[in-house]
């Protein structure tokens, strides 16, 4: 089934299977744009299999909202959804996105996320309750913030009785790599001064560590929940140091 109304947008980098999973979750879509970022896909072969529309993004991305937002200027449907290259939407997706475009009560759809770390779901922690917003009418929503964006919405918000499966970090190698790179990124995003910087480049990666681990309970997801808290401190431990260096 096809959804006439709905565009799906997803940003890529990567050429894996992840990335084809996610491509072949995009097609219940009447559109799907691609926002290729360097990702060496074979896309004459891919085209035979899929439908697409490629927008090249050969820039260095240092701003993951303007990308999008540009990308939303060319959606000819009412509605759109964003998936990363590593997410995938649950098998009841179809039914439940043209539900909510038929009945059109919302304009602003969250939608819950299901996080797979090493392999498996994580059911604690941060990731083990996230809700996101990623389905809106076109013109209702826009990013915000350079990394770990977030859109900004008007309209009325519902929630979606289906879900995004995100597929990170088949390795704690890749997860690394990448909290360096958004920490980098995020670092940009810090309006603290140096006292201030400082003492949270001190007391947020512990904090971080204690919410994650012990106050959302990631101890019950295992080795798992213990890397994933420790990885996620020293995320927010490097946002610090690297505004620390650029200022």
């Amino acid at each position: 089934m096809n959804i006439k109304d709905l565009t799906i947008i997803i940003l890529t980098n990567r050429n894996d299977q992840r990335f084809i999973n996610s491509l072949k979750s995009a097609q219940i879509a009447h559109q799907v744009i691609i926002i290729d970022n360097k990702s060496e896909n074979d896309w004459s072969k891919l085209e035979k299999e899929y439908n697409f529309k490629i927008i090249n993004s050969d820039d260095k991305l240092t701003n993951f909202s303007t990308v999008k937002n540009q990308a939303i200027q060319t959606v000819k449907t009412d509605w759109v959804l964003f998936l990363d290259s590593d997410e995938e939407l649950s098998n009841n997706a179809t039914k439940e996105i043209s539900k909510i475009i038929d009945l059109d009560l919302f304009d602003i759809v969250s939608i819950k996320r299901t996080d797979y770390f090493l392999g498996k779901p994580l059911k604690y922690g941060e990731p083990g309750n996230i809700n996101i917003i990623r389905l809106f009418k076109t013109k209702q929503g826009k990013f915000i913030r350079n990394v770990h964006e977030v859109v900004d919405y008007s309209g009325k918000i519902g929630e979606a009785d289906f879900t995004i499966l995100h597929y990170s970090h088949d390795s704690i190698k890749e997860f690394l790599n990448k909290i360096f790179i958004y920490a980098k990124m995020d670092s940009k995003n810090n309006m603290t001064n140096h006292q201030e910087n400082v003492f949270q480049m001190v007391t947020y990666p512990i904090a971080k560590f204690f919410l994650n681990y012990f106050i959302k309970l990631g101890f019950l997801d295992g080795y798992r929940g213990l890397v994933y808290a420790l990885i996620m401190s020293l995320h927010s431990f490097f946002v610090r140091v690297f505004y620390y260096e650029n200022v």
